[in-house]
């Protein structure tokens, strides 16, 4: 009986030492696996991480893009706008001068042309006299030493001889007062034909005669026996007569 067991117990301490390195290659394949199992999930994380900075980068990549090319056409447009800019400048630059230069001009003349609108006012028929009235008013008496403005000035001249051409290019009747021969003032009816001539009659048409511009003011002669043709004229003119030919006296200068 001693035999076996002696038998037992000698393999025991035999394959005591095979047990024990099969137990330590275990633990080391154990751990070797637990390390490539760790590492395969580091892998796997980085990859997922690349993969999503990836397409972090891929999406701030077309971002940028998409900024640049508009910052390049708002800076092209600022450049274009610039040159526009710069040409717009120069243009009013050149437009400044030109009218500096043409208001030198009209400084330089300006003081003549009031003095010579003054002289003309008394030749004005007295209808476009009233109505400029304001206009006459704001002449001044002394070109050289005004207040008023050039603006305003040239505003007067201009004003006064566009309300002048108009009256010329129209037939104008209006009612006035008109002293006749002996002091007796008399209604007329006076039809103007623009700044050249007038024709005056009254009620009766006993009293008549033609108007006509001079350097001291409009003269009103009274021509006698003509009563009757400008009473028609004037008639004919404003509708309460036909519409026909009317022979009246003119004064051709």
């Amino acid at each position: 009986m001693k035999t076996p067991i002696f038998y037992a117990a000698a393999l025991g301490l035999t394959f005591a030492p095979f047990f024990a390195s099969a137990a330590n290659s275990i633990d080391e394949t154990r751990a070797t696996l637990e390390q490539w199992v760790e590492t395969r999930q580091i892998t796997s994380k980085e990859k997922s991480d690349w993969r999503t900075e990836q397409a972090i980068l891929g999406d701030t990549k077309a971002l940028l893009g998409s900024e640049l090319t508009r910052l390049t056409k708002s800076l092209d447009e600022l450049n274009a706008s610039a040159t526009a800019a710069d040409e717009d400048r120069s243009q009013l630059a050149a437009e400044k001068e030109k009218l500096n230069a043409a208001s030198q001009v009209v400084i330089s003349n300006i003081g003549a042309l009031e003095t010579e609108m003054k002289a003309i006012i008394p030749t004005l028929p007295a209808p476009l006299v009233n109505k400029i009235k304001p206009l006459i008013r704001r002449l001044p008496d002394d070109p050289a030493n005004t207040e008023l403005s050039l603006g305003e000035r040239v505003q007067n001249i201009v004003g006064i001889l566009s309300q002048a051409d108009k009256f010329n290019t129209t037939i104008t009747m209006t009612s006035e007062s008109r002293t006749i021969d002996g002091g007796k003032t008399i209604e007329v009816r006076t039809l103007y034909w623009g700044l050249a001539a007038a024709y005056y009659v009254d009620a009766s048409g006993e009293y008549a005669g033609i108007g006509k511009p001079s350097k001291d003011g409009w003269e009103w002669p009274q021509i006698k026996d003509a009563g009757p043709q400008i009473k028609k004229l004037l008639d004919v003119y404003e509708g309460s007569e036909d519409i026909q030919f009317v022979e009246v006296p003119a004064n051709i200068q």
